[in-house]
């Protein structure tokens, strides 16, 4: 038996061998009848199953009959012990009230019981202590998805993420019979079936340390979404480990962790898709600002993309890309203010600094001598979706035996640094008994400079290959048109996360984002299809069928902010589920 637990178990019938000690002292004998006394039949209880041995038990009640005997004696008047008739060496013991015998029992009782169930020592087949420290949690999704085109939108978007992933790509070969990649933006896709899964555990090792793992379902790596698509041939699903993190807590006001985990900031969907986790290490506190407002800040570091260490792997040493390692760095401070038991105000204000997330234009690059790398190529944005201004990366030197018909392989980058300032607000009130909220969310690109796009490098060259007013299919044309601003407003009628049978709300939103207001791959997925230069409505509603399990309907109302039109519309159902 473990020393501490045998130690305090002595200790709480010593305890009850106080309270005893005069008036039963030979009750607790192996053979002796029931005890009218609850607490004495506790006691027997206990030796029988073997907790503490019979001799423990005669000995704790002899040492507290003869403790009580030499304080009744010191007590005791003279002149008392004198008209009583009491011998040398009698014990008094002072008369307790049945009702205060009576209280003290059942406390003692309820605290041995308390005790036994926290330790598990008094139920032989329960869960070891440690079980108690690990926690569960899931998630499962099932939906159906359609994707409905107009007939109006232009046939001539080029998909620069896929030219990325596929690249480099000749564009010296447009117009000449090979397309880039082309984006559909004209033909219907309904009755997309689609899972997503989730599984994590959580740990807690000690008082101030917490480590937590989720593993996810995905078609890819890609950072927005862990939606799968089923069919495939009936193929087996993909999973990959969606969260690994830990956490240091030292303070009840704060904390560290440190790892990959979910969003730390309080935002909305408007710059970051909801399932977006974050790489790094983020400090969270919140403290008292006054009875009902509660202050509370965020702040951390972020990697988004490294220079891959032997790239080019043809290169030599002197040739090998530069490591221009590209991270966020975020801070946001913010409140909440409990207005009354109905009604809460959050906001806070936030910078979101990307650093090295514009490309540069490469060295002049003579492809035509058979390299098949340029200085700048690990530039290329690992993950893209849509709407960012992009240029090509590499500046490709003809091949003076041929000027006018040489290859020009390339990648694309961004055309601008993205440091953003972002300004959220959220309203929680009820009107009767249902819940209502109201979402305010605003973004500005601060280090957005139109012209300086065009203006970095001469002869024409780094200037936005997109974001033109027309496009056809060799090349995009028109005034150029792009913008630093995106904002997003909602309300939600009911209860924002249903969880029980009958829950319900419904959502009607409006969201805008001018393409360079925020960096396109990190946007939710589902509005436009992902990235920016949109704007639209975003309609939703949600009934809960069960515990934890609620039924969902949702439509995009989306198309473009400028340019050549892209109008998508967006149709999804789903049943969800959450342990």
């Amino acid at each position: 038996m473990d020393v501490s637990r045998f130690s305090k178990q002595r200790a709480l019938c010593l305890a009850i061998g106080l309270l005893l000690a005069g008036a039963a002292p030979a009750a607790l004998a192996q053979n002796a009848a029931p005890s009218p006394n609850a607490t004495i039949n506790l006691i027997r209880l206990m030796v029988k199953k073997g907790l503490i041995t019979q001799a423990d038990a005669d000995g704790l009640i002899a040492e507290a009959n003869a403790e009580a005997a030499q304080a009744q004696k010191a007590q005791a008047p003279s002149a008392l012990a004198a008209n009583d008739g009491a011998q040398p060496g009698d014990v008094r013991v002072p008369y307790v009230p049945q009702s205060v015998r009576n209280e003290i029992r059942e406390q003692v009782k309820q605290e041995v019981i308390a005790q036994a169930r926290s330790e598990h020592w008094a139920q032989p087949d329960a869960l070891p202590e440690w079980l108690d420290r690990i926690a569960w949690s899931g998630d499962i999704r099932v939906r159906d998805e359609g994707r409905y085109f107009s007939r109006s939108n232009s046939p001539y978007f080029i998909d620069y993420a896929a030219l990325n992933r596929g690249g480099p790509f000749d564009v010296n070969q447009i117009g000449r019979g090979v397309n880039p990649p082309i984006a559909n933006t004209q033909q219907n896709r309904p009755n997309i079936l689609s899972i997503q899964a989730h599984l994590g555990v959580d740990v807690k090792l000690g008082d101030t340390i917490t480590a937590g793992i989720r593993i996810g379902s995905g078609n890819d790596n890609n950072p927005v979404s862990t939606t799968q698509a089923l069919g495939g041939g009936l193929a087996k699903k993909n999973l990959w480990l969606d969260r690994a993190w830990l956490r240091w807590q030292p303070l009840e006001w704060g904390a560290l962790t440190a790892g990959r985990f979910a969003n730390p900031f309080f935002a909305t969907d408007l710059i970051y898709s909801p399932e977006l986790n974050f790489d790094g290490i983020v400090g969270q506190g919140h403290w008292k600002l006054a009875s009902d407002i509660e202050g509370f800040a965020n702040a951390g570091v972020f990697p988004i993309q490294y220079a891959g260490n032997d790239t080019p792997s043809q290169a030599f040493g002197y040739q090998k890309n530069r490591s221009d390692q590209k991270w966020l760095s975020a801070v946001q401070l913010g409140a909440h203010w409990k207005i009354d038991e109905d009604m809460q105000w959050s906001a806070a204000l936030a910078y979101y600094y990307y650093d090295k997330m514009r490309g540069s234009l490469s060295q002049p690059c003579p492809i035509y001598t058979g390299i098949n790398f340029c200085s700048t190529d690990d530039d290329a944005p690992q993950y893209m979706q849509k709407g960012n201004s992009v240029f090509l990366l590499r500046n490709i030197v003809p091949d003076p035996s041929s000027p006018g018909n040489y290859a020009q392989p390339q990648l694309v980058g961004l055309a601008y640094d993205y440091h953003l300032l972002n300004l959220t607000s959220q309203f929680d009130f009820a009107v009767g008994s249902t819940p209502v909220r109201v979402q305010a969310d605003y973004v500005r690109n601060m280090s957005y400079h139109a012209k300086d796009a065009f203006q970095r490098y001469p002869n024409g060259l780094g200037q936005p290959v997109n974001n033109y007013e027309a496009s056809t299919a060799a090349n995009e044309s028109g005034p150029y048109k792009s913008g630093p601003v995106g904002w997003l407003l909602r309300g939600i009628l009911g209860n924002p996360s249903p969880m029980k049978a009958h829950d319900w709300n419904v959502a009607f939103g409006y969201k805008y984002l001018q393409p360079d207001a925020v960096l396109d791959g990190l946007t939710d997925p589902n509005f436009h299809l992902g990235g920016t230069n949109t704007k639209g409505f975003i309609v939703s509603a949600d009934y809960g069928i069960a515990e934890r399990t609620w039924l969902t309907a949702r439509y995009f109302n989306a198309r473009q902010v400028f340019g050549p039109p892209l109008s998508i519309d967006v149709v999804q159902l789903e049943i969800n589920s959450k342990f």
